[in-house]
């Protein structure tokens, strides 16, 4: 029983072969298997073999013909090497590997196909041919220059011989793909990891880029990697170079091209935030692209631009001697370079940036209670509610300034917002005149808070005893300032009833306090002239381009 169920399936497994072979086209014959309306097996139909070493497909070796016919019906890249020359042969998944020396190479030796890697792939012929077993090779480097320049591609590939019927070896059967972006985002990933592993231990700012510049021009094998970067205050079209790395034997970049562009439209595409491959890609543009990395002494050149805000804060170039085409793979290793760089640099500016708030706000603090000890020392021994009345509003003229530069987040501010701010309940009012005149002036806060701080005091002896005290008054307020930061100001009262000039029991805390904001804490000079028509009082004040710490001026 078991004899003849066994007879019984083996029939019904050769009838299923058979009826399955049989559904088969019947028309074929020797050259059936260039049947097909793949590229590849048309060309190879259309080629005139008259004059070639191979002669007529039908009159080909059945080996030959069977191992093309599988290549050729093959969705995975495949070609054949045959005869002595091991002529080229491959279907249409592998006939963009030779890049432009396709459809050319059909039927060519693979020494005269491939003779930029030929050194390399010779001797892996030789081992299969020699030793008749197949060989497999994982990621093989590949310096090929199927574009004219030399690229770094990777492969993983195998050459298994074939053998005719009298069993010598009459060609090669390749298949294989090209594994270049995975071995390179690998590498990418490797060293991207390194430099994270660098700037998490890096202190120093600057020197951090210094070695993400040496770092990325010896990963990329560059002979020149720089930083241009948008300086404080700069336009948005100057992006001077702040850091150049350079292998020894590449030559300085010449100061004009350091802190000016060279292309215009190259330029331009770069501040409009698009990345510039210079590398002969471009035809159209091959004349200028030329003359550019002439200029730049190098043959190939990348820049990549770092934009915030719409706007193009920084750029990261790299160049190279030797002819390349720069990959999508290399260009993102770069991009990733850059991000990475510039928030290295933001952190460092911020943690800078907080150093100095931290010392500004020591410094105004100090300032600060300054002004109030030296308001306090001046206060006279009287009834005490009356000097605590005196106290509070000098403190609350102080308030006003601070309220004020916060508002401004403690920038400047200019000098007619200050004395708005001080005169603004007499302004566009029917009881008096008053006339702001002058350029714009930028007070530092220290500036300010002096500042302030005479104006509340001339503004209140105005309202007791001056041109603000009642009808017919008139308040005129200019000023003017030199090119050396110079600042005088004119303060002129027209009073419509004569001022009685001793009156006024607060003259002397008033008088004493505006010498000491002016002469000591503003290094300026003041001139009180007041008659009975009315108070002329001139303050000239060297502006600082920044805040002093004057915390010990009293």
């Amino acid at each position: 029983m078991v004899a003849i169920r066994g007879t019984l399936l083996f029939a019904r497994h050769a009838f299923r072969e058979h009826y399955l072979l049989r559904r088969q086209s019947p028309n074929f014959d020797k050259s059936s298997f260039l049947d097909g309306t793949g590229e590849m097996a048309t060309r190879i139909r259309q080629f005139d073999w008259s004059g070639h070493p191979f002669g007529p497909p039908k009159d080909w070796p059945v080996a030959l013909r069977s191992a093309l016919g599988i290549a050729l019906n093959s969705a995975f890249p495949a070609c054949i090497y045959w005869g002595s020359d091991l002529r080229l042969l491959y279907n249409d998944a592998w006939s963009h590997i030779p890049g432009p020396r396709h459809p050319a190479c059909l039927g060519q030796p693979a020494e005269e196909v491939w003779a930029d890697i030929w050194h390399i792939i010779e001797p892996q012929f030789t081992q299969a041919i020699s030793t008749g077993s197949g060989v497999f090779f994982q990621d093989q480097m590949l310096p090929m220059r199927r574009f004219g320049v030399e690229e770094e591609t990777y492969w993983t590939y195998n050459f298994t011989p074939i053998r005719g019927d009298d069993g010598s070896i009459g060609g090669i059967f390749n298949t294989g793909s090209e594994t270049t972006r995975q071995v390179l985002q690998q590498k990418s990933t490797g060293f991207l990891l390194e430099l994270s592993d660098m700037f998490r231990h890096v202190t120093d700012a600057p020197a951090g880029r210094s070695s993400a510049l040496e770092m990325l021009g010896r990963h990329l094998s560059a002979d020149r990697v720089g930083v241009r970067e948008l300086q404080p205050g700069g336009s948005g079209a100057s992006l001077p170079v702040v850091e150049v790395w350079a292998t020894p034997d590449m030559a300085p970049l010449d100061d004009a091209v350091r802190d000016a562009p060279i292309d215009g439209t190259a330029w331009t595409d770069l501040l409009d935030g698009h990345v510039i491959r210079l590398d002969g890609t471009d035809t159209n543009r091959a004349d200028v692209e030329a003359s550019v990395l002439a200029a730049l002494g190098c043959a190939a050149a990348l820049a990549v631009p770092w934009v915030e805000d719409g706007r193009t804060q920084a750029i990261l170039f790299v160049h190279s001697r030797r002819e390349r085409h720069w990959s999508d793979m290399e260009v993102e290793t770069v991009e990733s370079v850059l991000s990475r760089l510039m928030h290295l640099i933001e952190r460092a500016r911020a943690a800078e940036r907080e150093r100095l708030m931290s010392n500004e706000i020591n410094h105004r603090a100090r300032n600060l209670l300054s002004v109030v000890q030296a308001i306090v020392r001046l206060a006279r021994a009287e009834d005490p509610d009356i000097m605590r009345a005196k106290l509070i509003d000098r403190f609350s003229a102080l308030a006003k300034s601070h309220f004020l530069l916060s508002d401004r987040k403690w920038e400047t501010v200019t000098l007619e917002q200050m004395l708005k701010q001080e005169l603004a309940p007499y302004i566009g009012g029917s009881n008096s005149d008053v006339t702001l005149s002058g350029p714009e002036v930028a007070l530092s806060p220290v500036e300010c808070t002096s500042v302030g701080m005479v104006l509340h005091e001339l503004a209140t002896n105005a309202a007791k005893y001056g041109a603000l005290n009642g009808d017919g008054g008139r308040l005129t307020v200019t000023w003017t300032l030199s090119d050396y930061r110079q600042m005088r100001l004119d303060w002129i009262e027209s009073s419509a009833t004569p001022i009685d000039v001793g009156a006024g029991s607060d003259k002397g805390f008033g008088s004493t306090l505006l010498t000491l904001m002016i002469e000591r804490q503003l290094e300026g000079t003041l001139i009180h002239d007041l008659r009975p028509e009315g108070l002329h009082c001139v303050i000239e004040v060297p502006l600082k381009a920044h805040d002093v710490m004057v915390a010990d001026r009293f």
